[in-house]
This record gives C-alpha cells, structure tokens and sequence, in this order.
C-alpha cells in the first residue's frame, strides 16, 4: 500500500531562528557607522539649511552676537535698496528664498505624515520573526516655486502611481497645508505639479501695467521701410528700439492677472481670439484690456483697430478715436469685412513666397478686427443680403486672415454651434 504524501517529504515548518550572539564592540561600530550615514544624508537633504547654519556657527565664533546682528542690519538694508533701485532682479531672489523657507518649514515638515494618510505612499510590509515592519516609499518634491498668493511643487510619482490618484487626494491635501484650493497638473510624464492657493489675488482691483510711451528719436520713421513683404531690417533687431519692443508685445498684450499673481497675457499677432462668457462675466473688459494694451501700437502705426460695435456703439464708441475703423450697423459692418477681406487677399498675392508669417509695419500695420457679440452677426441678423455677406467674410478671415496679418478678436454670450457655426476656423480662448 503506498503512503498517503507518496515520496516527497513532508514540508518544513516555519521555526524561529536562533539569535545570534554578537560582541559589544561590534554592535557599537554598526550602530556608529548607521549613525554616521543618517547623519550625511540628512546633511545631503538640508544642504541649504545645513551651510546656513555652519555659517551663522563661523560669523559668531569670529565676530561675536553683536557683529553679527551689525551683518543682518547692513544685509537688510542692501536687500532694501536693491529692491527700490531695481525691483525687477531683485524679486525672482526674493521669491526664491522664500520658497526655501516654505518648503523647509511648511511641506517637508508635514509632507511624510500627509502621504502615508492619503495613501500617496507605498508601504511594504516586511517581517523579522519578531516583529512587522514596513519599508516607506514617499513621493519627492523636486522643486518649488511661491509667489505672494500661491505655491507650486514639482513632485516627482513614485512607480505605478498616475496624476489621478493625486487629483482625487487633493481636497485632502488642501486641507493638510491650510489652502485654499488645490490643483493639480499632470507633466508630459513622471512629475505632477501640485499648487496650493492661500490667498485670492483677484478680490482688488487690478491696476493696470504701465504702458512704453517713450519715444526713440530713429523710430518716428517706417521701422520696416518700404518693403512690401514686411520683413523687419536687421539694424533694428540690432538697435533694440521701441518698434521692436512693440513688435515683439504684439505675442503677449497684457490683459490682467492669473490666479496664481503673475499677468494674463493674450497673442494677437498670428491668432485669432474669441472671448465667450455670459452676461456679465467680464467679456467687455477683456476687449477694453487689449484695446488698451494695443494703445502703443496703434500710436506708432504698427497696428490698426477695425472695430464693429453691433450694439449700436453703446459698447465701444468711447474709444472712436483710437479705431481706424468704426461701424456700428449691420450694412456697415459687412461694408468693414468686405474691406478686411480684400486687404487680406491683396497681402497674401504679395507675400506668398516671402514670408509665412506678416511682420507689422508702418506702411502694412496688423488689422485687428474686433466684434462685441458676434452672435449679432451670425445668427441674429434679418436682412438676408447682409447676412449673407457676413457669412462669407467671416470664414474667409477666421481661415485666412491669421498668416497675412488680418485677425479676429470677438466676444460672445453663446458660443453653441447653432449660433456660432464657425467653430473649426478659429482659436478660441
């Protein structure tokens, strides 16, 4: 009769190893030497905070308490005067060192015990015989940037975590680091970006930025001269003047300010824009913004406003006579696109061949078409002749009208497809 296990063996059972006995000398060398390497990769992390101290420790020893409180006085007033004679270098410093103090005081002292509680670190359990233990893998923040209303961390995922899981942790987050809000941003791949809002820059008003009313003596004349294909001469790039400073913010007009503090820049050279909000939401400031930032522009010649105002002017007509053209009736408004189109058509048979994109000039400045609700005109216009018109400039423009320095900016309530149903021939904001 054969056996019930048949040949093999029965399995070992799990027995407890045997301790085993080391000497005293021994134990205190692995214990000195684990402290020794905690120690520098604790002084590797805090390299910062580490030199700052081993210098303070070295300008005491040499000066005393009094030379050094004669230091930090003498360095608070150059930070000072740095600041009031050139505020612009001074602030990415400023802001730098106070993101340091951020991080090593806010998120890293917090930053573990928030991880193991939202389940953003990986605990694997591992057991000795006597005891379970766990070995801790943390997500690490790479780097940070802080401004006066919002910090941003660039933390580096730990394997098999995606931007996901951190979204839906971020109430949790935000409530851990005292924000307001949290957002979080996926990168291209392995970093996610976590930003923490502390305060609302946007409850003031926003002042708005200063604008270049300085005038170079060379540039009163065509910055570009006479050539038609718009090209900007070398010797101006070179000069740096004014015209090439507005050239230049044409790409980036300033129109207010971001959520996080920094300016709110729109393109109007090379795109076509289109500002949709309901009513009151802040469409006409918008298009006063960059009717104002254009203001340097226009005065030099290099661009030219060609406003419709289907509101029969109730919106726009306070800044007549910065527009180089102004129509506030439908029959009017078709005469101004028709005109745009066939400017358009003209620079295009000039250009092509020459350039893929048209450089602004005193002689072919960039059009910029502006319409307050355009749903007047695509979808709520009766006479069907006008209508009809409309229909066929705006197409053209939204599709054609960017490389050749005719553009669209327009604002509108409703931007369904129903009532706008130029969709796929613009860019929209």
């Amino acid at each position: 009769m054969s056996r019930i296990n048949g040949d093999q063996r029965f399995p070992r059972v799990p027995s407890r190893v045997d301790k085993v006995r080391v000497p005293v000398w021994m134990l205190l060398v692995a214990v000195a030497g684990k402290l020794l390497w905690l120690a520098l990769r604790g002084c590797w992390r805090h390299r910062v905070a580490v030199a700052f101290v081993v210098g303070l420790l070295l300008v005491v020893n040499r000066v005393g308490l009094v030379g050094l409180a004669v230091l930090v006085a003498a360095l608070v007033l150059v930070a000072v005067a740095w600041w009031r004679v050139h505020p612009r270098s001074f602030g990415p410093v400023a802001w730098w060192v106070w993101g340091r103090a951020r991080l090593t005081f806010v998120y890293r002292w917090r930053w573990k015990p928030a991880m193991v509680h939202t389940d953003l670190a990986i605990r694997m359990p591992t057991s000795t015989g006597d005891q379970v233990t766990f070995d801790e893998y943390f997500p690490r923040i790479r780097k940070i940037r802080s401004s006066r209303s919002v910090d941003v961390l660039r933390v580096e995922l730990l394997p098999g975590q995606t931007t996901a899981e951190w979204a839906e942790q971020a109430e949790a987050l935000r409530h851990v680091f005292r924000a307001r809000r949290c957002q979080v941003r996926a990168e291209t791949f392995r970093f996610v970006r976590v930003s923490f809002h502390h305060r609302d820059p946007l409850t003031r008003p926003v002042t708005p930025p200063d604008l270049d009313d300085t005038t170079d003596p060379d540039d009163s004349a065509d910055p570009a001269g006479s050539d038609p294909s718009g090209a900007v001469p070398s010797a101006l790039v070179r000069r740096g003047g004014r015209a090439s400073r507005l050239l230049a913010g044409l790409s980036a007009v300033p129109v207010g300010r971001c959520e996080d503090g920094r300016p709110w820049t729109l393109p109007v050279r090379g795109t076509h824009v289109l500002v949709a909000g309901a009513t009151g939401a802040g469409k006409g400031s918008v298009l006063w913004s960059l009717v104002r930032g254009l203001g340097p522009a226009v005065r030099a010649g290099l661009v030219e406003l060609w406003v419709c105002d289907p509101k029969g002017g109730m919106e726009l007509a306070f800044g007549e006579p910065l527009f180089a053209r102004f129509a506030t009736d439908t029959d009017a408004i078709a005469d101004l696109l028709d005109d745009a189109v066939s400017v358009m058509r003209d620079r295009t048979f000039r250009l092509a061949g020459t350039t893929r994109l048209h450089v602004p000039t005193v002689g072919e400045p960039l059009i910029v078409v502006v319409v307050d609700e355009i749903a007047s005109l695509t979808a709520y216009v009766t006479d069907r002749e006008v209508k009809k018109r409309i229909g066929a400039a705006l197409p053209l423009l939204l599709s054609q009208g960017r490389a050749p320095g005719v553009v669209v900016v327009a604002a509108v309530q409703d931007p369904r497809k129903e009532v706008l149903p130029l969709r796929e021939r613009r860019e929209v904001l």
